[in-house]
């Protein structure tokens, strides 16, 4: 009988050590793997989360700040074959809303290219502006301010160096709402960019960027997380498109000089 219970007690005491033994095994393979993983390179670690990109673009020269003015329209700058549409009775105002005498059929192929043809032939200032994306959600077509062939990114809402022509149902533009900046300045003091992967390393230090998701496009241009009213300072950018892999696209910004993220779509 004693030595039944004898027994017992060195079963129940070698199953205790052997999950105590589990537990420190798996605990040091955890912290293997973790010390793994923090001096992993980038690549390495958005391989193991199989983050992918494509080709980076490369920035040549410096990079620096610059400041801009939002431009003031007056009633002698609506374009001939045009109607001012009237939201206020002020004059000069800052945007622009014209609505078009003919519509026009927007373009069913090479719609950039033809976009960007009809921002000269229609849109003063407007070989400025370059097409950037069709936003089906309001009917619209995008059009952004480039200074140096660099974009000037903007949302929707700020709308300080933008083009946005309005389509009807018919598929045809009828109107487009324009904005400017002017006196454009470099401002003085130059550094080197980030280069493209550190931006997508800052996002993914965030935790922005999910496991099987795809950086789509990464462009360097300006962009201002905080539009004022009339005066603009605008950081030398990189843009950042992701897509989820549930086909959610996510935009991003990240400051080119000092890698921080600006503004991100969650």
């Amino acid at each position: 009988m004693e030595w039944s219970k004898t027994k017992s007690i060195f079963i129940l005491a070698f199953l205790i050590l052997d999950i105590f033994l589990a537990i420190e095994f798996y605990e040091l393979q955890y912290k293997s793997n973790y010390e793994i993983m923090k001096e992993a390179t980038i690549e390495e670690k958005l391989a193991v989360e199989n983050i992918t990109y494509s080709k980076l673009p490369d920035i040549e020269g410096k990079s620096f700040y610059i400041t801009a003015k939002s431009k003031e329209f007056t009633f002698e700058e609506v374009p001939k074959d045009q109607t001012l549409i009237l939201t206020n009775t002020s004059n000069p105002f800052r945007s622009l809303k014209v609505k078009l005498n003919k519509p026009i059929p927007v373009p069913e192929s090479n719609l950039e290219n033809r976009i960007n043809q009809l921002l000269k032939d229609y849109v003063n200032f407007g070989d400025k502006y370059k097409y950037w994306y069709t936003d089906e959600q309001t009917n619209s077509i995008i059009c952004i301010q480039r200074y140096n062939g660099r974009n000037i990114f903007q949302s929707k809402d700020d709308h300080i160096g933008m083009v946005k022509f309005i389509v009807n149902e018919n598929n045809e533009i009828v109107s487009y709402e324009q904005s400017m900046l002017e006196d454009i300045k470099e401002v003085e003091e130059k550094e080197s960019a980030v280069p493209a992967l550190k931006a997508i390393e800052a996002l993914y230090n965030k935790n922005y960027l999910t496991t099987n998701s795809e950086v789509k496009n990464i462009q360097y241009g300006y962009y201002t997380h905080i539009p004022l009213t009339n005066q603009q300072i605008l950081a030398p950018t990189w843009h950042i498109i992701v897509e989820t892999d549930t086909n959610e696209r996510k935009d991003f910004y990240v400051n080119a000089l000092e890698g921080d993220v600006l503004q991100s779509t969650q």
